[in-house]
């Protein structure tokens, strides 16, 4: 009795062990909550050929930059935990719960990997008077002019980081949202805004040609791709914050749907041309994984949900 038992049990769980093993059997969504030609945007397609060729599985690609990345994330945290929708996650993770765009909390994901690290830079159109943040502040304190400062959208991380920034500096700042990185990017050099809030990797091409100026860093130390700008904390301010990608899922999925992530990402990462565009945009590719993910995204969160909340708070004063 016990044998026939064993054997109905293991035929009974077989389908599932096999469909687990078997993952991916379909194409998989990938959320991304950013406008096409952005970061976010542009590291994901340049992941997307390791990976597919890794999960033996196309993925579909969606830009969902909608509500600064409310719409990808909600969709990605109510589908079904089964590893066939994901997001690009990063910082917005947490600025859209503390801000209160959103009924999820950052906990409603699982984390599967960290991509990618660079610091936050505050980027000015080549100014001789702005070379670091004490010619800024001094410069905006003479003129009694509020710093006009373009973001990647309301929600975004980056508009959370301006308001840090002028808390920070003692500065009045006007944070003004755009659809994405890029046109906040084609704002600064039409002379539409005084500075942006980007990532290296989205202006390094024009800083190296002197069409653009980095004033600041938040990173915990210099970028190796922009080594002459000094961060916040070398110019006497407290801010260390900085941006990371990777991919999420809803929480809950098998143990098997986050192997073949982690293996996948492990893949990408060390394809030649994902290579060649780390190397040409100057992101700084430090893949993370596990409990060691799961810490760093908790300290991440510690920082940016309450910083988003005061943003929320002076916004509604």
């Amino acid at each position: 009795m016990k044998k026939t038992l064993s054997v109905l049990i293991m035929a009974t769980a077989m389908p599932a062990a096999a469909w687990a093993a078997d993952y991916p059997t379909k194409n998989l969504d990938m959320l991304i909550p950013a406008s096409p030609g952005g970061a976010a945007d542009t590291l994901m397609r340049a992941l997307q050929p390791g990976l597919e060729s890794s999960l033996g599985r196309t993925i579909v690609v969606r830009n969902m930059g909608a509500g600064g990345g409310a719409l990808a994330l909600t969709r990605t945290v109510t589908a079904k935990p089964d590893g066939y929708t994901l997001t690009l996650a990063n910082n917005q993770n947490f600025t859209l719960e503390g801000l209160g765009n959103v009924d999820f909390k950052y906990q409603d994901f699982d984390y599967l990997a960290r991509v990618t690290e660079e610091p936050y830079l505050l980027v000015s159109n080549n100014n001789d008077q702005w070379q670091d943040a004490e010619g800024l502040v001094a410069d905006l304190k003479e003129s009694g002019k509020p710093l006009q400062v373009g973001t990647s959208g309301v929600g975004s991380s980056t508009y959370v980081v301006a308001s840090m920034l002028g808390s920070q500096l003692g500065v009045t700042v006007q944070v003004v949202p755009f659809d994405g990185g890029s046109p906040a990017i084609s704002a600064l050099m039409g002379g539409h805004v005084d500075a942006v809030v980007v990532n290296p990797s989205e202006v390094l091409s024009q800083i190296r040609g002197d069409r653009l100026q980095a004033v600041l860093s938040t990173g915990s130390q210099r970028s190796e791709m922009l080594p002459d700008v000094k961060t916040m904390q070398e110019q006497g301010y407290d801010l260390a914050v900085s941006q990371w990608r990777g991919i999420a899922v809803p929480a809950g999925v098998s143990d098997e749907v986050e192997d073949a992530w982690v293996e996948a990402v492990k893949q990408a990462i060390e394809a030649p041309e994902f290579k060649r565009f780390a190397e040409s945009t100057g992101v700084e590719v430090s893949p993370l994984f596990g409990e060691e993910l799961d810490a760093y995204v908790t300290e991440m969160a510690e920082v940016m949900i309450p910083a988003s909340r005061k943003v929320a708070e002076d916004n509604n004063q």
